[in-house]
């Protein structure tokens, strides 16, 4: 089986620029969004950053020659794990670098949330409130959890979802690239089949979007990948476009 990729990023109706950042390589079957944070422009440096590195780092060692990771192999976890958590932590460490070399660039950082592809399964690993999607048999599930504060105080029941979309605190993550020399990169790992669709999304869709209309969205254009991302970008705009949005839909092919 073979994966499919499309994506896209738009700079939403509020910001006078756009600060996340995509890739997409079939060649390494991997695919990332990052959501840049910082004053200056300093988010939109972030962003790329992240992205460049960790895609960098993903064709070192996918290639033939040898190399020394610059982080210990963790046994606990696969080795697609671990080429996403050893590229996200060099990320981490490329944007706290830059970040040292320019005080103009002081407080940038990003969200992460990526995706490696093999045979079947994926492995996903996200740091902040860059979310990862499974869409499957008319069925949208979110697979990662926010490292926000709006987030953690749902977990702990003491507000809703919907108190959640519209709180003064909804913007603040608990955990971003750029924001300390030790991160916890969140990982998983799931077995795909024929015809699923993994979405990768920036907190501009999914902020603007209610999970049940995201589902119905994909219902009606899961068929046409690049037709459902145009849709979805239209709809968290018809609904405000307060952020910058960017989507990234993956098709498991027969």
């Amino acid at each position: 089986m073979t994966c499919t990729f499309f994506g896209k990023t738009d700079v939403g109706m509020k910001r006078n620029h756009n600060e996340d950042a995509f890739l997409i390589d079939p060649e390494l079957s991997f695919a990332v969004v990052a959501d840049g944070m910082g004053g200056h422009a300093a988010g939109e440096v972030a962003s790329e950053l992240a992205v460049e590195r960790i895609s960098s780092f993903l064709r070192q060692v996918s290639g033939t020659e040898d190399i020394t990771w610059p982080y210990k192999y963790d046994i606990a976890f696969s080795l697609n794990a671990n080429k996403l958590m050893v590229g996200i932590k060099l990320a981490n460490d490329a944007i706290l670098s830059k970040v040292a070399g320019d005080p103009h660039l002081n407080g940038m950082g990003t969200t992460i949330v990526a995706a490696l592809f093999e045979e079947g399964s994926s492995t996903i690993a996200h740091v902040g409130d860059s979310r990862a999607y499974l869409y499957r048999k008319n069925r949208l599930s979110l697979l990662t959890n926010d490292h926000s504060w709006v987030s953690e105080q749902v977990r702990r029941g003491l507000i809703t979802e919907e108190q959640a979309r519209v709180h003064p605190m909804k913007n603040v993550v608990t955990q971003a690239l750029g924001g300390a020399d030790r991160l916890s990169v969140e990982i998983d790992e799931l077995p795909l089949e024929p015809g699923d669709l993994l979405l990768l999304c920036s907190d501009g869709l999914n902020s603007m979007v209610p999970g049940d209309v995201l589902g119905e969205i994909f219902t009606e254009y899961h068929q046409n990948p690049e037709e459902l991302i145009d849709r979805l970008i239209h709809e968290a705009n018809e609904r405000g476009g307060d952020d910058n949005i960017t989507v990234v839909v993956v098709r498991e092919e027969p």
